[in-house]
């Protein structure tokens, strides 16, 4: 077998064939959650990260025992795909969800 043909990557990189990647989306959601009040958040796919603007909140997730505290202007990135509840603790919060695709 003096001929046997290349495999397909080696071919594609050889001739400059690439398979095109897909564009990555960022998608921003803004929230305001009064003091005292609690929202669910439920997370699309995707890595979710939340930035609280003004106030204090509690996050949770669903089956996870650690909690968060976050203060104005610090932010949280999930690192599991469940629910996540939201607590704000002092002040209206204002938040800015950021969901990166």
């Amino acid at each position: 077998m003096p001929n046997a043909l290349a495999p397909a990557a080696f071919m594609s990189r050889l001739f400059g064939f690439s398979t095109p990647e897909r564009p990555r989306v960022t998608r921003r959601y803004a929230a305001h959650v009064r003091q005292g009040a609690t929202r669910e958040i439920v997370p699309p796919s995707g890595r979710i990260t939340v930035h609280l603007r003004d106030g204090e909140a509690w996050i949770t997730h669903d089956g996870d025992p650690r909690d968060v505290l976050l203060q104005k202007n610090q932010s949280y990135t999930a690192d599991n795909g469940g629910r996540m509840t939201l607590h704000a603790l002092r002040g209206t919060c204002v938040l800015e969800i950021q969901v990166d695709d």
